[in-house]
């Protein structure tokens, strides 16, 4: 599999996460960072979860939960219910990523460096996830410490 590289403009849109784990708990800061309007759906929701400012639904996942997403993440320790997810959203034609699964994968999340309105997206395509991070964490040190001077500009 090979993926493209996107920056989507998620600010107000909605998106969903079935599951309310740690792997939840993950994607949900990252989509709150960028605006997205997020509701969870798990039977269990962490406290994590819970305090942040995303909607909540304790139940079981239902394919009718779609109808209010743009975007999906099935993050559920329950392959099946992941896949079930990943299906039902094709075919509803939303975009779907199962977490740990990138075969079924519409769309992968890379590691990602953010300085203001900047963002460094380090992408392996779902083949070596610690190297990403291990890069992104590398250009994230280099930046900070000053060894890679990057360029300053003005908010755009």
């Amino acid at each position: 599999m090979s993926y493209l590289p996107l920056c989507l403009n998620l600010e107000g849109r909605p998106v969903l996460v079935i599951g309310g784990g740690r792997v939840a708990l993950q994607k949900c800061r990252t989509l709150l960072q960028y605006g997205a309007r997020v509701t969870v759906v798990a039977p269990k929701v962490s406290a994590e979860v819970h305090a942040l400012p995303v909607e909540v639904r304790e139940e079981a996942y239902a394919e009718s939960q779609l109808r209010v997403a743009g975007l999906v993440y099935a993050c559920t320790d329950d392959k099946e219910v992941n896949l079930r997810v990943a299906e039902d959203a094709r075919s509803r034609g939303i975009l779907a990523n199962v977490a740990d699964d990138p075969a079924h994968c519409d769309f992968t999340s890379p590691a990602l460096y953010r300085e203001g309105f900047m963002t460094v997206a380090v992408s392996s395509d779902a083949r070596d996830v610690s190297r990403s991070v291990a890069w992104r964490n590398a250009i994230r040190d280099a930046a900070t410490s000053g060894v890679l001077p990057l360029p300053r500009g003005g908010e755009a």
